[in-house]
C-alpha cells in the first residue's frame, strides 16, 4: 500500500514533463505572456466599456494593432502602444525589481 502511494507521488504529468525541454518551456512563456497581455488588454476595455474603435480614437492608436493584441497576432507591442492603451483604460505600467518600484510609465 505505502508503495503504491509513494509511486503516484513521483509520476509527472505531461505538462512538468514538457516543460523540462527548454525550447518547449521558451516558447510556453512566450505563448503565455502574449495570452497574458491579450486578456489584460480586454479585461480593461469591458471594465470601461470601450470598445476597439474608441479605445483607437482615444489612445491614437491603431485599431487594426489593438485587435491583434487582443487577439494575441501581436505579442511584442512597443513600450509607447502598451503605454497609450493602458493609461488610456485608467491603468499604469509599473516596473519592479523584487518589491522594490523602479518605474511607473
Amino acid at each position: 500500500m505505502k508503495q503504491e502511494i509513494k509511486k503516484a507521488s513521483t509520476t509527472k504529468s505531461t505538462f512538468d514533463r514538457l516543460m523540462k525541454d527548454k525550447s518547449f518551456k521558451a516558447n510556453f512563456d512566450k505563448e503565455y505572456d502574449a495570452l497574458n497581455l491579450s486578456e489584460t488588454l480586454i479585461e480593461l476595455m469591458e471594465s470601461q466599456k470601450v470598445s476597439v474603435r474608441e479605445l483607437s480614437k482615444k489612445a491614437n492608436v491603431s485599431s487594426t494593432v489593438i485587435q491583434e493584441i487582443r487577439s494575441g497576432k501581436q505579442d511584442n507591442p512597443t513600450l509607447l502602444v502598451l503605454s497609450k492603451l493602458i493609461h488610456t483604460l485608467g491603468g499604469e505600467i509599473v516596473i519592479k525589481k523584487g518589491k522594490k518600484t523602479l518605474a511607473s510609465v
